[in-house]
């Protein structure tokens, strides 16, 4: 941690070496970019780094990544697409291992279409190998596409056995036409139940609002939920941010509706009892922001004590599966003591980095330890270590 050039808050002092961190991302270069895509357009992403890897101020950036590690961002931070150097990267931070996810435009992961699915693959042979150069200690979401259910259950069960660690799913559709609660994915969920190998959903499974030019989207069939009109004002649109690591969507409306689809996902799997018949999967929501769980916790522990009372029962409150099975990753700006004040589910709340975006900040550990201040002393470790043990199970 002192080679990352931050003071290591006393918070966070006894655990730097053990940190697990609940998300990253990996980056790679245009050319791979496009040859992952293929039929897809692999629209802004490969353009912005294609003309930034050329550029004298990627060649600035990468001198200087080792001495200001929490100050470059995107593809030439250290580690952002070099495995051995993620490794480095990894002590440097004083992390133990990390989730680790995509920096496509992840349209291969919602589009339903065998073209996606093919970039899918090619995507996950990409992530393994990728993977197994950081020894494991970088976790990479392999991504199912869950438009055609025998084919999601057929690529699941190749990447457990290939060595997948964690998986990611979209949520902009009813996978396959149905519920995640339908029996008809019951075999999917049995299978990461007993390889503990857990799902996620990411910032992105549910759309993206300006990567590309949203005619572009729609041509594609790439889906979003919300639909991409409920934005379509000028007061709501942004864009990319012009700088290494600012690759995503930023305007007043984006982030406040980027988890809604989540928030149904995860409403179908526990009031549809998915918790109930896989008590031992795994689940988590990252980069999603965490403000938002605990309302929808609060309500969805009032219907099942209402369905209770009209013979539907379940063995455990909302709140319990919650604790249990699911966790979160907060952003950094989110008031963590106060959400845990209001809603408890302290167990659910897990550290992220999400390193080398732009949205983790220059010091994660820093601004989390703040929070952590007001929060009991033996807290900080289930933060920093304990909680996220869920997500990285045979650590």
């Amino acid at each position: 941690m002192a080679d990352a050039g931050l003071e290591i808050p006393a918070k966070a002092a006894p655990f730097i070496g053990q940190i697990l961190d609940g998300d990253g991302h990996m980056y790679m270069d245009a050319q791979m970019l496009r040859e992952i895509a293929g039929e897809l357009d692999g629209g802004h992403m490969v353009e912005f780094i294609g003309n930034y890897l050329g550029s004298d101020t990627f060649v600035a950036d990468r001198n200087r990544n080792r001495d200001e590690l929490w100050n470059v961002k995107g593809i030439a931070a250290l580690g952002a697409y070099d495995p051995a150097e993620r490794i480095e990267a990894l002590d440097s931070m004083g992390m133990r291992a990390q989730l680790t996810f995509y920096n496509t435009g992840s349209g291969e992961l919602r589009i339903n279409s065998p073209a996606a699915r093919a970039a899918c693959r090619r995507y996950n042979d990409y992530s393994l190998a990728w993977q197994k150069g950081t020894g494991d200690r970088a976790r990479v979401a392999m991504e199912i596409n869950m438009g055609d259910r025998d084919w999601a259950l057929e690529e699941t069960k190749r990447v457990i056995k290939a060595g997948a660690k964690v998986i990611t799913l979209p949520s902009t559709a009813p996978p396959g036409g149905v519920s995640p609660a339908h029996e008809d994915w019951d075999p999917l969920w049995a299978m990461l139940e007993e390889a503990k190998v857990p799902a996620t959903l990411h910032l992105g499974s549910g759309g993206l609002m300006a990567n590309k030019k949203r005619e572009i989207l729609d041509a594609e069939g790439d889906p979003m939920f919300p639909e991409r009109g409920w934005g379509n004002a000028a007061a709501l649109r942004g864009k990319p941010l012009d700088r290494p690591g600012g690759e995503e969507a930023i305007s007043p409306y984006f982030m406040l509706v980027a988890h809604s689809s989540a928030e149904l996902f995860l409403t179908t799997l526990i009031m549809g009892s998915v918790f109930e018949r896989f008590p031992n999967l795994r689940f988590g929501f990252i980069e999603l922001g965490a403000s938002w769980m605990g309302p929808a916790v609060e309500r969805m522990d009032l219907w099942a004590e209402f369905m209770g009372k009209v013979g539907r029962k379940y063995s455990l409150k909302p709140s319990e599966f919650i604790a249990r099975n699911v966790r979160i990753t907060p952003f950094w700006n989110e008031n963590l003591p106060l959400m845990i004040e209001r809603y408890g589910m302290e167990d659910a709340y897990i550290f992220s980095t999400d390193y080398p975006h732009l949205e983790g900040s220059r010091d994660p550990i820093g601004k989390f330890a703040k929070w952590l201040d007001k929060l009991p002393p033996d807290y900080a470790k289930k933060f920093f270590i304990d909680n996220a043990k869920l997500m990285f199970p045979d650590l």
